[in-house]
């Protein structure tokens, strides 16, 4: 019998991934971006295609990784500049398990997790319990230093916080993947107030638009057969001092699995700690 829930599981989510392709294309078509996608990812078809299957593979790996949770989270190791992971909606800290990995790997071993409650809390919640964490990390040393990483909604908190005037100037880097900058299309269909605040235009929108950029390297990383940012636009920063990248057709959720959006984060992060230290040589 689990197995066989198992397998409903996995369908409902497959008729689901192409429900969201399905609006993908339709939206993104309405405004007038089909073309651009087609030329800029080489061919809407084989888009498309990978951005199913790596939706779909992201749903086999995410749904197991849930019951990590049972388990305590790994201690960061203290060394180095400490690196913040900020989740998307409806995820948790096990979202990063990949990730975080790979960021060990390339030397960055002061690695910490933020997870909230995106089912019943709203965004200011959200937020506050951010700030409340980076003020524990960073403490009272006015030369302490954090870079933080969200993925999708985790990426506008991220920057939401950046943009506290307690912080701005205590951030090295920040990065958001697949972060729906301007909301998304999709929220219509979303749930919870958390969900719907996502909803162009409304309270999170306004909210990262209202946010300060802290002076700091920041990364907008997105591709372009994202299954939940729709449509396209609404993945740009629509600020100049933004380092915006496409990478590779993928499903929004596989940018956390993905080793080439690792890479390109991990090599980003390099420089801007590089930065970091030379300036404060400088100084």
């Amino acid at each position: 019998m689990p197995v066989k829930v198992f397998l409903y599981v996995l369908l409902g989510l497959a008729l689901f991934t192409l429900l969201r392709y399905g609006i993908f294309l339709l939206s993104n078509a309405l405004a007038g971006r089909l073309g651009f996608i087609r030329k800029e990812a080489g061919g809407l078809g084989p888009a498309v295609a990978r951005g199913v299957v790596t939706a779909m593979a992201a749903d086999v790996v995410a749904l197991p990784s849930t019951l990590l949770l049972a388990l305590p989270e790994r201690r960061p190791s203290g060394n180095g500049i400490p690196v913040v992971l900020v989740h998307g909606l409806y995820h948790n800290r096990t979202a990063w398990l990949v990730f975080a990995h790979r960021l060990r790997r390339a030397g960055f071993e002061n690695v910490h997790t933020y997870g909230y409650n995106s089912f019943t809390k709203d965004f200011g919640y959200a937020l506050a319990g951010l700030k409340a964490k980076l003020g524990r990390i960073l403490g009272d040393d006015p030369e302490s230093r954090v870079m933080l990483i969200g993925h999708s909604l985790g990426g506008l908190l991220c920057r939401c916080a950046a943009g506290d005037p307690r912080f701005r100037d205590r951030v090295t880097a920040l990065v958001a993947l697949g972060s729906p900058h301007g909301g998304s299309e999709l929220a219509w269909l979303g749930g919870n107030r958390m969900a719907r605040g996502l909803i162009p235009g409304r309270a999170i929108s306004e909210a990262v638009a209202d946010a300060p950029d802290p002076g700091c390297p920041k990364l907008a990383l997105y591709t372009l057969a994202d299954d939940y940012v729709i449509p396209l636009d609404l993945l740009r920063t629509g600020r100049p001092d933004w380092d915006e990248r496409v990478c590779a057709p993928m499903g929004h959720v596989w940018m956390l699995y993905s080793r080439g959006v690792a890479a390109s984060v991990i090599e980003f992060l390099r420089l801007a700690r590089d930065k970091a230290r030379l300036k404060k040589r400088a100084s």
